[in-house]
Order: C-alpha cells, then structure tokens, then sequence
C-alpha cells in the first residue's frame, strides 16, 4: 500500500546516518582545534631549531674566513668588514647574529681585553652569540648560545692553533690564550 502524502514517514535508518554524519563532524572539529593548537607549540620550537642551524652556519662560515684572512694576510683582522672587503672573496658577506634582534656578535680576541673595555682595533679569532638564550641543541657540549663559541683556532673551521704565525712569518709559540697547551700540561701528560 502506498503512503499518503499527508502521512508522515519515519526512516530509522535516515535518522541513523544523520547522527553519524554529526558525530563525524564533532570529532573532525575536534581534531582540527588540537592539531591547531599543537601548531602553535611546534612552530616557535621549530623557529629555533632553525635559527640555531643558521646560527651555526653563520658562525662557522665568519670563523673560516677569519682563519682565511689570517693565511693570506699574516694578521687576524680588526673588524668582519676587513674579512668581507679583501679580494678575492673568502667570505659570502659579514652575517649577522640571527638569535638577536639587532644581530651583533660578541668577538673572541687573540689578547687579552683592555680594562676599560674598549676592544677596537683588536685582532678577533672568533665570535660568539650575543643571545644568553638556551639553546635546542648542544654545540660543542654547551647550551647557552652565548657559549657557542666559533674560533679561526678551531681545526675542525680551518684553524691551525699550533702554527700562528706573526706577520713577518716568524712563528708565535701556543699559548693559553690562544688555545694551545702550556709546557707544563705536555710535561704532565707524557709521565
């Protein structure tokens, strides 16, 4: 028997889909919201994960044109813009810090600082992160940024610490300062 217009129908099985398709919907939204929300907790770690790479890329670049500098000029340079100006290029350009908003590195000089501080005119042998932030990641076992230190004395950057040499090619022995191992420290290890 056919059903009247005026009769009203009642599917169960209609009714059935409609509250899957809605129980389907809630969950989607909710997945959505915590895949949001997760988003904006991943994506300042994921910001600093990648400003310390090209922290460490940056640093060790500047550290291997220092340490190119000083082969071909017999000096360490005074400032980053006497690496970037010498010809033929041994650096791309004088990077900036990229953990610090203005983007200036704290150098590592081959003397000891004056007293009053002013540093200018100072051989640099290498640079450091201005940024006190921890970091993600070890560099060199450390996890403060300012502690990430790249050197022209490093080996692994080009540096050769036990061979400096003064301008005229007359050879400056290690010493603390300048990475190398004192004589006493050679005599205790070879007992």
């Amino acid at each position: 028997m056919p059903r009247s217009l005026n009769q009203s129908s009642h599917d169960p099985q209609a009714s059935s889909r409609g509250y899957t398709l809605s129980v389907l919907l809630v969950m989607l939204v909710v997945a959505g919201t915590v895949t949001v929300q997760k988003g904006h907790l991943w994506a300042p770690t994921q910001l600093n994960r990648e400003r310390e790479a090209e922290l460490i890329y940056r640093g060790e670049h500047l550290a291997r044109g220092i340490a190119l500098f000083r082969q071909k000029t017999g000096r360490y340079p005074t400032t980053l813009a006497e690496v970037e100006a010498i010809s033929p290029r041994i650096i791309r350009k004088a990077y900036k810090d990229p953990m610090t908003a203005k983007g200036e590195w704290t150098f590592v000089y081959n003397v000891p600082t004056a007293p009053s501080g002013n540093n200018e005119g100072l051989p640099i042998v290498g640079l450091r992160s201005k940024s006190n932030g921890n970091s993600i990641k070890l560099y060199q076992n450390k996890s403060l940024h300012s502690e990430w230190e790249f050197s022209a004395l490093d080996p692994r950057l080009g540096g050769q610490p036990g061979q400096q040499q003064m301008p005229g090619g007359q050879q400056i022995p290690n010493s603390p300062q300048q990475g190398g191992q004192s004589q006493n420290s050679n005599n205790s290890e070879n007992k």
